[in-house]
């Protein structure tokens, strides 16, 4: 069960990194009342071989974007992933140090970012975060091999083993970090954003077709996220379609033609993942560090 939740977690890791690089194709849907704005979106997957995510967040049939073009990326996520009457908490926070002398260029010629580093251990509120291996899934989905493109540095709990990590809601994390043993410490101080809980509904529209009701705890943030995926038949590997970028006011209709692209013969179950997060570019000391820190709540239902 644990090794199920992590990959619909990896899944989410996945779709961030989707969004970090080239935006897919963004498109509106029309199929909505007149007197509403027709949801914009950004199309993850095509083809549902594009984007398997089974042993980490690149674990594609295409190759992913390059990671973002800073000296250090810190991700930090609280999650939440709920399935019928069980849910489980899943935190996880990684930083990666990129080597910009050392370009990562991959078989087809195009670049992916640059290899990872090794730095002396950062900490995260006070915790020594663990230097691992950074592993990338290169090529289709049926010729893939791992490779490792340097280290990077991770901190992670699964209900309540792994980990002594532990993220509060509306709170500060710390991070800090020495260049040198002996140089000047480096802090950033980082807010986790407020909770969102989400519930996802099935109505009938006027026609009598299936179209989902997506809600959530309204916050002060602008807008959330709404990553749409399925998951393969008789196996744990999901597949993200959409991403929405809606209004934090509660509330959005997912109309006919989102379910109806997901193909039901390969796919039983959907995942609304609904995201809240903040992103920002820090210079300190000599190094950019680009930043996310969200919360996550993904519910999986059955395919109506």
């Amino acid at each position: 069960m644990k090794k199920y939740f992590q990959h619909i977690i990896l899944f989410l890791f996945a779709a961030f990194f989707f969004g970090c690089g080239k935006p897919g194709p963004t498109e509106l849907i029309e199929d909505r009342p007149d007197e509403e704005t027709p949801l914009q979106y950004e199309v993850l997957a095509k083809n549902p071989d594009d984007a398997v995510y089974q042993n980490g967040y690149d674990s594609t049939g295409l190759l992913m974007p390059p990671p973002p073009a800073s000296d250090v990326f810190l991700f930090i996520s609280k999650n939440i992933v709920s399935q019928k009457h069980l849910s489980l908490t899943y935190d996880v926070a990684q930083a990666f140090f990129f080597d910009k002398s050392k370009p990562i260029i991959l078989p087809d010629g195009k670049g992916h970012g640059f290899q990872g580093k090794k730095v002396i251990p950062p900490r995260l509120n006070s915790i020594f975060m663990k230097e691992v291996d950074h592993t990338i899934h290169i090529g289709h989905v049926s010729t893939q091999r791992d490779t490792v493109i340097g280290s990077k540095y991770v901190l992670s709990r699964v209900g309540l083993l792994g980990d002594s990590l532990s993220l509060h809601y509306n709170t500060s994390v710390k991070f800090e970090y020495r260049e040198k043993m002996m140089g000047p410490l480096i802090e950033l101080n980082l807010s986790l954003p407020e909770q969102i809980l989400g519930n996802v509904s099935v109505s009938k529209n006027g026609k009598g077709e299936n179209i989902l009701l997506l809600t959530w705890n309204k916050a002060s943030k602008d807008s959330v996220e709404i990553i749409v995926g399925g998951i393969l038949k008789d196996e744990r590997a999901a597949t993200a379609f959409y991403k929405f970028h809606v209004k934090d006011n509660g509330q959005v209709k997912i109309p006919r033609g989102v379910m109806s692209a997901i193909p039901r013969d390969r796919f039983d179950r959907l995942v609304f993942s609904f995201v809240r997060k903040a992103v920002s570019h820090q210079m300190k000391s000599s190094l950019e560090f680009f930043t996310v820190i969200q919360n996550t709540h993904s519910i999986i239902i059955d395919y109506p």
